[in-house]
């Protein structure tokens, strides 16, 4: 009978290719000296390091590495290092679910892994509904993953200080704004760089003769091209304008219609064009960003020689949103005359650095958000990919305030304008970014300070150090314990931690996450004002009208899907119990994961994950 030790060496590494790394770790190298020499093989590791995980840090340069000879990378060394930061991150989201205390740390702890923990992170955004903690489990797995997003984002911005007048890197650049909104979903500055890269192969296949047409041809062509594919300009524009998509260039190349605004589509001719060759542009001219070309030196557009070498080069202008054909430079003139530019009118016809397209798109996001207040709940207007509209456009907004502070130089007394309005935004509503704010916003701040005239004192929301420090404390303190220890408590206090509410007079639904039977001091810290205005204490009079007592008013603490804050507090007079999970916005839902470990539909109720606070709810 042929033994095991019978079978080829080739053989025996096609079948370990089925079998996991950890089986192979923990039993088939042990079984004797071949077999460990078998099992530890340069080429089956590097299998392994390439099916057990799709997403590498940056600082692995894996893709190098790969194409390099086996023998040269010490692959299992490298699979075992990525196991290693799975375990971390594990230990860390398990610690992140089970405590308040220290979750800021922790989150940081996972976030400085980057690209390193995303496999193990999106494995837990999409925990089985039956995980006995899965709201929790995805909502911290999903913060941990966002907040990596937002750090690559915030890296692609801040390499523009320094560097106001960069023409490189359109693409990442308008692509970082998608890194707000990516959450699971695989349109990463990866898939937007390649996709541009296969556009512009894609174009070249098609035009075979490209290489023997001048510059003008070749942008006509181009641009006929793109239009042609729908991959510039919108249906509709009248309905979808201030869609918040369409100033998404990640969402127009990835959707099946590629909606953009001018500035968006202007950037993806631009990114394709430059791909082939052309030296391009975008122009930020009012109103509707263009496209311009620019011959090459000596050369004009047409493909002759330039009679006089000293001449500025000729230059094209493009409408991709809008037009197959050339923009002559007198309509444009003719348009800023319109406009009123009589003026400084040719700064508009020349190239705009990629910092003012990437504050030009942030101004478009921002009237995007305006545009959806006045729409119902609901409106297609705010809809991604993914996740939930008023989430993505929170955070699109978000990402509009970190581009203005990194694409303006700190050198410009205006650098700070929105400095206090982007710290409350971020300690209110995105406390994992701490790790970001550290790292790139604090350098910028000192730059600031220090190229100040006069140095004055920085207090509170324009005082970036003292928010980080406020929110460490924060992380820190130990949590203050409300217990049901007497029957006066337990009459007054009528609600439970998890309890879902209608709010009798502002109609929204909410969830439960703090209490407390005296007066508002005693509410869990920091919590914030609705639009109640009651008073605090019921005052009893006899009926001679003197006072007889005075009671502070139960108060608690709410949870609710349209709110950029944790807990708002609510009197138990506006409190109405709900009973039916249908009621329950999914967006809500989500969102429970921060107090909550999951949710009871039987009892129409969330189950608590701050015992710690509340241990008799």
């Amino acid at each position: 009978m042929t033994s095991l030790n019978d079978v080829p060496e080739e053989i025996i590494r096609h079948i370990l290719s089925y079998v996991s790394p950890e089986d192979n770790l923990r039993a088939f190298q042990l079984l004797s000296s071949r077999f460990h020499h078998i099992a530890n093989d340069s080429l089956l590791w590097r299998y392994y390091c390439q099916t057990s995980f799709t997403y590498w840090h940056p600082d692995h340069r894996i893709q190098e590495k790969f194409a390099a000879r086996a023998s040269s990378v010490e692959w299992k060394r490298l699979w075992m290092a990525r196991k290693g930061k799975n375990v971390q991150t594990s230990r860390n989201l398990d610690g992140i679910i089970a405590s308040k205390v220290g979750q800021l740390r922790r989150l940081q702890q996972i976030c400085l892994l980057g690209y390193d923990a995303k496999d193990f992170l999106l494995e837990q955004c999409r925990s089985d509904d039956s995980a006995e903690d899965v709201l929790a489990r995805r909502y911290y797995a999903n913060s941990a993953l966002d907040s990596i997003h937002r750090g690559i984002a915030v890296d692609v911005w801040s390499q523009y200080q320094g560097a106001p007048l960069s023409s490189r890197g359109l693409d990442r650049a308008l692509g970082a704004f998608d890194m707000f909104v990516l959450h699971d979903q695989p349109y990463d500055l990866e898939y937007i760089s390649s996709s541009f890269d296969a556009l512009a192969a894609q174009f070249q296949s098609e035009n075979p003769t490209l290489e023997d047409m001048s510059t003008r041809q070749k942008a006509l062509n181009l641009v006929r091209w793109l239009r042609a594919k729908n991959l510039t300009g919108m249906d509709a524009p009248s309905l979808n304008y201030r869609n918040l998509r369409n100033c998404l260039i990640g969402h127009a190349l990835s959707e099946d219609q590629h909606p953009s605004l001018p500035i968006i589509s202007a950037a993806i001719f631009c990114c394709v064009a430059e791909r082939l060759g052309l030296t391009t542009s975008c122009c930020a001219f009012p109103s509707h960003v263009h496209s311009s070309v620019i011959a090459p030196p000596g050369m004009t557009l047409d493909g002759t020689e330039e009679e006089n070498p000293n001449e500025e080069l000729q230059r094209m202008y493009l409408d991709p949103y809008g037009s197959d054909d050339e923009v002559t430079i007198s309509d444009l003139r003719l348009r800023l005359v319109e406009f009123g530019w009589t003026q400084g009118a040719e700064a508009f016809l020349t190239s705009s650095p990629v910092p003012i397209i990437v504050q030009r798109t942030a101004q478009n996001i921002r009237a995007a958000y305006s545009s959806s207040q006045n729409l119902p709940d609901g409106d297609a207007s705010t809809r991604l990919r993914t996740s939930h509209p008023e989430l993505n456009m929170q955070a699109a907004v978000y990402a509009s305030m970190w581009a203005e502070l990194l694409m303006k130089q700190t050198s410009s007394h205006h650098w700070d304008n929105n400095l206090d309005s982007f710290l409350n935004k971020f300690a209110l509503s995105w406390s994992e970014d701490f790790w970001i704010v550290e790292k790139y916003l604090i350098p910028l701040y000192d730059s600031f300070i220090a190229s100040q005239p006069r140095i004055r004192a920085r207090v509170g929301w324009e005082n970036v150090r003292e928010i980080l420090n406020m929110l460490h404390n924060l992380d820190n303190r130990r949590p203050t314990v409300n217990r049901r220890y007497t029957e006066d408590i337990n009459r007054r206090v009528l609600y439970k931690i998890g309890q879902v509410f209608r709010h009798k007079r502002y109609d929204y639904i909410g969830i439960i996450n703090g209490w407390t039977a005296t007066g508002t001091t005693a509410l869990p810290n920091p919590h914030y004002l609705t639009e109640e205005a009651e008073e605090e204490v019921i005052i009893e009079h006899n009926s001679a009208g003197d006072i007889i007592r005075r009671q502070a008013k139960t108060y608690y603490t709410c949870l609710r899907p349209t709110a950029t804050v944790d807990r708002l507090r609510v009197a138990q007079d506006n409190i109405e119990i709900i009973t039916d999970p249908s009621l329950i916005p999914d967006t809500l839902l989500y969102m429970a994961g921060k107090f909550f470990k999951r949710f009871d539909s039987s009892t129409c109720r969330f189950i608590s994950n701050i015992v710690e606070y509340y241990p008799d709810d």
